[in-house]
């Protein structure tokens, strides 16, 4: 994939998961990305994110947000090959791009990959990893 797939959903997303992100309090922060993760970044309820998440991947990722321009821009998509995400009753099957989201003007660093799940039997996409903001 190249700048010519970027898929307009990917782009909503990611722009809303930022804002979310970017919520100066970390649970707030935490409490507004649900919408946007993956059930499988959640807990068994689904009324928060999984521990770990929190503790190390939102943490580093809300921390960061401000950063990255807003409203995001894409400068790459690559597809991975993975088919499939999560385990037992948070299994799906579909695929997962990686999109790079540039640093805002003035923030040296390149772009980050967030990855986005998008279900085989459609739906909307969903973010899968936040690690490398």
């Amino acid at each position: 994939m190249n700048d010519l797939d970027v898929d307009p959903r990917a782009v909503a997303l990611l722009n809303a998961f930022m804002q979310a992100l970017a919520l100066p309090d970390a649970a707030e922060s935490a409490r507004a990305v649900l919408p946007f993760v993956h059930r499988s970044l959640k807990t068994p309820a689904g009324d928060d994110l999984s521990r770990d998440l929190r503790q190390f991947g939102h943490k580093k990722a809300h921390g960061n947000a401000q950063l990255y321009a807003a409203p995001v821009h894409v400068t790459r998509v690559r597809t991975t090959g993975t088919t499939g995400l999560g385990f037992g009753e948070t299994a799906e099957a579909g695929r997962v791009d990686d999109y790079f989201i540039t640093k805002r003007d003035g923030v040296n660093g390149m772009p980050a990959p967030v990855k986005i799940f998008f279900p085989a039997g459609g739906g909307p996409p969903l973010v899968c990893y936040m690690g490398s903001l």
